[in-house]
């Protein structure tokens, strides 16, 4: 299975969009939005999507899980980031032989994921796939009006 796991708040500090609406609405705003974005990547690709978002500041001891439009959301539990969950993540799918893509920009995390044999994709061509993405699905509104 082709599964895609996205740094949630490494991208949304990437996009200028995303990160205007931070500025303008609010972390809230900016995470809603890229979930209905990421959702509409994983209708037209069909891979599994799933987003990590940090929750430092969580009074949670355990990861909480949701599904919101197709796209799993994940929010660590309080003490850990984001970058643990997606180590775990990338680990197990390479014991299960899933193809995995992992959207981050950060560094360190590249390298360990690359180093687990998965792939990985800056920030910013995340972005430009899911602008394919819904640049794809409108077409095929069109068609169907």
């Amino acid at each position: 299975m082709d599964r895609l796991i996205v740094d949630g708040y490494n991208v949304i500090h990437a996009w200028t969009s995303l990160k205007r609406l931070v500025a303008t609405a609010s972390l809230e705003a900016a995470r809603d939005e890229l979930i209905q974005r990421l959702s509409v990547l994983g209708f037209i690709s069909g891979e599994a999507v799933t987003v990590v978002f940090d929750a430092h500041h969580s009074a949670s001891v355990a990861n909480s899980t949701e599904t919101v439009e197709g796209v799993q959301v994940i929010y660590t539990r309080k003490g850990h980031s984001a970058d643990h969950v997606i180590e775990r993540l990338a680990y197990d799918a390479s014991q299960s032989r899933d193809i995995i893509t992992v959207a981050t920009s950060d560094r360190f995390q590249r390298d360990l994921v690359r180093g687990m044999g998965g792939a990985v994709i800056s920030a910013l061509e995340l972005e430009r796939r899911v602008e394919e993405a819904e640049q794809e699905m409108t077409r095929r509104v069109r068609k169907y009006q």
